[in-house]
């Protein structure tokens, strides 16, 4: 992200191109499309996890209900980017919500189109802006993602866990690239705390956990590549594994140390070729 890619308010170009959130439709037709609430119907969304694992070449259908968890994630990204850099929330609701699936570059992508609901700004007061940033969190982990990880976990045969689990990974890629981007220290203050209170005071019951999923410790593992480097750890598997011809990323939870130390020990022997 260069300087400027952050303002005080929001940068569409920028959540379409990052988070796959846009206001326009499509130039292309998508592959498929649905409401967002549609989903909640059970025939609906085991339709739409079958059609997205014949795309994802899925080897079972839990794979396409944690992969769709993980696209959601992205909407969860966009919203902490609109609230924080631009003080805004977005209407995020299943009402205002069109989920597509479309072909890119030979893969198959998952947008989010947004309907004519408004946008939400922020209160200046401190105490005020607190009590927004709760509702607007509320809005969208108690009554938009919630409800679809859920229909898509039953309608999938897959772990609810694994699905949440699919967050943390996703926040902690762009919490540091963020963090290494914003040269405002205000702005930046701002982004760690909206995302410290997401982690430690936004209520678990929100997402029917006992736990919230994105309060997780990071896991460092030594670097693929460069000694003495470190890297993150996921923080659950994406199941990437679980598709034709996937295998185990290096930084899978499910991988044995001794399994990465020879991912390790090729791949270094491979790059001094």
């Amino acid at each position: 992200m260069e300087e400027g890619d952050i303002h005080m308010t929001i940068d569409y170009a920028f959540i379409e191109n990052k988070f796959y959130i846009r206001k326009a439709a499509p130039l292309q037709p998508p592959l498929w499309s649905s409401p967002a609430a549609e989903l909640l119907q059970p025939a609906v969304m085991k339709d739409f996890l079958e059609l997205f694992a014949q795309r994802i070449k899925a080897l079972e259908l839990p794979v396409a209900a944690v992969y769709f968890g993980s696209w959601l994630g992205f909407l969860a990204l966009g919203q902490q980017y609109a609230m924080s850099a631009g003080n805004t929330s977005l209407d995020l609701s299943l009402t205002n919500l069109e989920i597509m699936l479309q072909e890119h570059n030979g893969h198959t992508i998952m947008t989010f189109n947004l309907g004519a609901g408004g946008e939400t700004s922020a209160p200046e007061n401190a105490c005020e802006r607190t009590a927004w940033l709760d509702s607007s969190l509320e809005a969208l982990y108690g009554c938009t993602l919630r409800p679809l990880l859920e229909a898509a976990a039953e309608a999938g045969g897959a772990e609810i866990g694994q699905l949440w689990g699919q967050f943390p990974t996703k926040f902690n890629y762009y919490m540091a690239y963020w963090e290494a981007e914003i040269a405002d220290e205000a702005l930046l203050g701002r982004v760690r705390e909206d995302y410290r209170y997401l982690r430690e005071e936004f209520p678990a019951e929100m997402f029917g956990r006992k736990k919230n999923p994105l309060d997780v410790k990071i896991r460092w593992i030594e670097d693929l590549k460069e000694p003495g480097k470190q890297m993150r750890m996921k923080n659950a598997c994406c199941m990437y594994y679980r598709t034709e011809g996937g295998y185990y990323c290096y930084t899978c939870p499910r991988m044995k140390e001794e399994e990465r130390a020879e991912r390790r020990e090729k791949a270094r022997a491979t790059a001094m070729v």
